[in-house]
């Protein structure tokens, strides 16, 4: 009874500080988590343990549509189904020792080496590690990769005529006008060189509380930039502006929208599973808005980013796209800590991080917070791809040395 007794008052106190959903821990401090304050994503500068990195990716899978349960998912979702042809990749596998020991040490969960048609390296996270959250089916979120895929879409949504060119000006958009955005060029808004410094920053909108990816596009034009005028241009990285330029497409396409997706992703990317992109949380399901966050499957990223490479090796009109916004790169208006793998590239070009350090050719790399990175070496015919819960590995052998050695 006394043992009893001394359980039962100790319950309030093992539990003390901790939330929870469905019987599991959601915030809080249990066996060694720590979720930062309750937050949904791993600050990058953390240096979390083995059970917060998988408490951590459980959020990621499993938690990002807690916000929409009240929508069905055609009204919150852009969604592209599985093609029924998809590309089938050719394997010429090598093992790599470097890589392997990563999966064991780190918060890496995928690493593929794509090279002249051939995938050669094909890493996932092993089962004893996170291998039982994250499988080839998983669908991880893109982060700021997704910025890169927007600007595919809009390439093709010029290719298909419903833009007229990146130099082309947005004035035939009532949601822009009286806003610092009106009249100004694509390729401004694309380079986020838009000189709204004054007015919104990568950590969200200047003097409101409200956060961009969170708020519908023409909700947040309407009440935070209206009256706003510009600065003298510099670049200024946010997301704000993909969301406003995939709001744009949507406008421009008008109820041709979902077919230029399934176009670009079913016919170019020829993906296996489903894809999609979704609305912001307080969006309503009327809203016509877009947020850049995309999901795939791992080997659907690279199917995305092969899609890239073919159109710039054939030279096709979305090919023309991605050089005419390499072109156009403008240097980045920030210093990153030394070895953080932005701050192995010194330009931006068109929602892609270009031109790294020491290497002359063109190289494109999409990438995302925590570590979702895609990179382009269009002239090897090479693309690595790297899916991570946290940017904990070593990207100047993963990445960099990769793209040095030759």
């Amino acid at each position: 009874m006394k043992t009893l007794l001394v359980l039962l008052l100790l319950i309030p106190s093992l539990s003390w500080g901790l939330t929870f959903k469905n019987g599991k821990v959601v915030s809080g401090n249990s066996d060694g988590v720590n979720d930062y304050g309750g937050r949904f994503e791993l600050p990058e500068d953390a240096s979390p343990n083995y059970e917060t990195l998988r408490f951590f990716l459980n959020n990621y899978l499993n938690d990002w549509d807690r916000f929409y349960h009240k929508w069905s998912n055609e009204k919150y979702k852009y969604l592209v189904k599985g093609y029924r042809e998809p590309y089938e990749f050719q394997f010429d596998l090598k093992e790599n020792d470097e890589i392997k020991k990563e999966m064991q040490g780190t918060a890496l969960l995928s690493y593929i080496l794509y090279e002249n048609g051939n995938i050669i390296n094909d890493e996932i996270t092993p089962a004893e590690r996170f291998g039982d959250l994250f499988t080839n089916k998983s669908k991880l979120h893109s982060q700021s990769a997704g910025k890169s895929i927007t600007s595919y879409i809009l390439g093709n949504a010029i290719c298909k005529g419903y833009i007229t060119g990146i130099n082309s000006k947005v004035d035939d958009w009532s949601a822009v006008e009286d806003t610092i955005y009106h009249n100004q060029k694509l390729i401004n808004l694309l380079n986020m060189n838009a000189g709204d410094h004054k007015y919104v920053t990568q950590n969200g909108i200047i003097n409101s509380k409200r956060w961009y990816n969170s708020f519908a596009v023409e909700d947040i034009l309407k009440n935070e930039f209206k009256g706003s005028k510009k600065s003298s241009p510099k670049h200024n990285y946010h997301g704000f502006l993909t969301n406003l330029l995939g709001t744009y497409v949507i406008h421009k396409t008008g109820d041709d929208f979902q077919i230029l997706l399934d176009f670009i992703f079913q016919e170019k990317a020829q993906i296996e599973d489903s894809v999609f992109f979704t609305k912001q949380e307080n969006a309503k399901p009327k809203d016509k808005t877009f947020w850049n966050q995309f999901r795939a499957t791992r080997y659907d990223y690279l199917r995305i980013a092969r899609a890239m490479m073919e159109d710039w090796k054939n030279n096709t009109c979305v090919g023309q796209y991605l050089k005419d916004i390499y072109s156009t790169a403008i240097f980045k208006n920030k210093s990153y800590s030394q070895g953080f793998r932005l701050g192995y590239t010194k330009k931006y070009a068109g929602q892609f991080h270009t031109h790294f350090s020491g290497i002359k050719r063109p190289i494109m790399m999409m990438d995302g917070f925590g570590g979702q990175i895609f990179v382009l070496d269009f002239e090897r015919d090479r693309i690595i791809a790297i899916q991570a819960i946290h940017d904990n590995f070593n990207f100047r052998k993963l990445v960099y040395d990769k793209l040095k050695e030759d």
